[in-house]
């Protein structure tokens, strides 16, 4: 396998195909000496290397994966608060507790580990993801002295969770965790709609969305607004540029040919437009695109007759759709957001594939142009209403949830 020359492609890819290789080309992107990539020992060792070299792009649509390598974890997850990380889950990592404290990564504290990877890592402690990190790492030592070694475990998805329940006799509890499942979130809507109308207080907790399909939180937004409300109120304030390359119609070109067929005939035409378009235009860079209104319907949101005080629950474990959602609900006169800033994984979007056989690199082509006015999102995210900075006490207690009863019952 040659490693050094899938790297050269993997790099020109995020100089030229990518659709922030214009507002990156100054970034201080380090990359592996040709020494490096002469001797690397084996294909996960490359997935790792490359995911590095990635990571100091700070954009989650960027991905690189191997189909030969099963998907790995350390068992446990994590969040930084001063100079430890904090164990918020443990379900395979049974040495581990949550809450536990840890210390050190391979002898460095956690402030050094941070400063040593501060290009791959968000400036905002609270926000730093240090997955990639440990998962390359061989011990951790935690608050009391002991050094762990690290294991690694098959990496599960987590369950979607489309739960509601009633907190009060006037107040209900929303969560989602995607905007992905149409079948089982409309089936949730079915079952539990008209609850949520009736009862004048809502909370709504996307802290953890992995984001999807917009269309799948529009019934939401009927109990954030009164009467009808066009679909412009509701949309981001942005417009949305293409990085026309010969590389990116291909890779789309290929990818629109493969789903055409099970695709609502409905949008069959704007696909082939899409592609037409790339293909017309493969040779001009970044230019201004804008697609027949399909993604959100003509109709406008139909809002509740009665009005309800709503709180939004969000933090940095919900982007892209998540992200969307946020901005939405901030534009409801209804709606309060509630706890820490979403993770912002919007300003770049519409991913495509480059594939080296078993190897594959996803990387969006589509470009938010707030960018240009300095509004971008990305690895900034939504910002609350009401901001709860976190603290380590709130992995065994739901404080954001406690604040936002309160909230509610003082506002109604």
């Amino acid at each position: 396998m040659d490693y050094e020359k899938i790297f050269a492609e993997i790099e020109d890819i995020m100089h030229v195909d990518y659709a922030g290789a214009l507002d990156k080309q100054d970034w201080p992107v380090k990359r592996p000496t040709t020494a490096v990539l002469q001797h690397i020992p084996d294909e996960e060792s490359f997935v790792y290397l490359v995911q590095h070299y990635l990571q100091q792009y700070r954009d989650n649509h960027v991905f690189f994966s191997n189909d030969r390598v099963p998907q790995v974890t350390v068992g446990f997850t994590t969040r930084r608060y001063g100079a430890a990380l904090y164990v918020l889950t443990a379900d395979q990592e049974k040495r581990l507790s949550v809450g536990t404290a840890i210390t050190a990564i391979d002898g460095l504290t956690i402030p050094v580990v941070a400063a040593t990877h501060q290009l791959e890592l968000d400036p905002v402690p609270e926000r730093q993801r240090f997955k990639t990190i440990l998962l390359t790492a061989k011990t951790i030592t935690l608050a009391d002295g002991q050094a762990l070694p690290l294991h690694h475990f098959p990496q599960t998805a987590a369950p979607a969770v489309f739960a509601y329940r009633q907190l009060q006799a006037d107040m209900g509890y929303v969560k989602m965790t995607n905007f992905t499942d149409y079948t089982a979130i409309h089936e949730f809507y079915q079952h539990h709609l008209a609850q949520i109308a009736a009862l004048p207080k809502l909370i709504i907790d996307v802290r953890v969305n992995n984001g999807g399909d917009d269309q799948n939180f529009y019934p939401l937004l009927s109990a954030m607004f009164t009467g009808t409300v066009p679909h412009s109120t509701i949309s981001p304030d942005t417009g949305m540029q293409i990085n026309a390359t010969p590389r990116n119609y291909h890779n789309w070109q290929r990818a629109v040919a493969t789903i055409l067929p099970n695709v609502d005939p409905a949008l069959q035409p704007t696909l082939e437009d899409f592609i037409q378009m790339l293909k017309d235009h493969q040779h001009d860079g970044l230019i201004p695109f804008e697609l027949p209104d399909t993604d959100t319907p003509d109709a406008p949101i139909q809002g509740d007759v009665q009005p309800h005080q709503v709180v939004v629950l969000s933090d940095y474990d919900c982007g892209s759709a998540g992200d969307s959602f946020v901005m939405a609900a901030k534009k409801s006169p209804q709606t309060t957001v509630i706890g820490r800033a979403t993770y912002g994984v919007w300003d770049y979007a519409n991913v495509t594939t480059q594939d080296w056989d078993h190897f594959h690199l996803i990387y969006p082509v589509s470009r938010a142009d707030w960018i240009d006015r300095g509004e971008g999102i990305d690895h900034v995210g939504v910002q609350p209403d009401i901001h709860l900075p976190w603290t380590p006490a709130m992995i065994k207690e739901d404080k954001d949830l406690a604040f936002a009863e309160r909230f509610l019952n003082k506002r109604h």
